[in-house]
């Protein structure tokens, strides 16, 4: 992301928010390792009544590092999903499984609506009218990707709940 944009450390978390579950604590230490090894510089932005922000940006050789990643193997992904452990202790205790069911939704809901947003968001920003141009944006396409897996495992839960 700080390929295409310089960013703060703030704003990387929050777009990298979408894609997995990432904390400030794990971005900042990250950030400096790079930029201590000559991959990103930063510079500060100042603020008033606000604190000062770290803006960072990617060097040539953070391309060039980028570059080489991009072309390794793609590794398993690693799920650690708490919600489906516990669904599986469903017969412990079965009402709390419909309570996880509900909650759950609750939460797909709020994904569903945040994911709309910032497809509203990329449409407006880079013009993306036709269906081609949003076919061919990849940051749009990633958002598009996590809106649908969102809605299907929402659908997924309301029929355990048979609704």
């Amino acid at each position: 992301m700080i390929a295409r944009e310089a960013s703060s450390g703030y704003d990387l978390a929050y777009r990298l928010k979408i894609m997995q579950n990432t904390h400030h604590s794990q971005i900042y230490p990250m950030l400096a390792k790079l930029e201590d090894n000559g991959y990103l510089v930063s510079t500060t932005q100042f603020q008033e009544r606000k604190p000062n922000k770290k803006i960072y940006a990617i060097t040539i050789d953070g391309i060039e590092l980028l570059r080489e990643w991009s072309k390794t193997a793609v590794k398993v992904p690693v799920s650690r999903d708490e919600f489906i452990i516990k669904l599986q202790l469903d017969w412990l205790n079965p009402k709390r499984t419909k309570e996880l069911l509900k909650e759950r939704i609750s939460y797909l809901e709020e994904q569903l609506q945040e994911t709309e947003k910032t497809l509203v968001a990329i449409q407006e920003t880079l013009g993306l009218v036709s269906a081609d141009e949003k076919q061919s944006n990849m940051p749009y396409q990633i958002y598009q990707r996590k809106y649908q897996l969102t809605l299907t495992e929402k659908n997924w839960c309301l029929s355990l709940l048979g609704k």
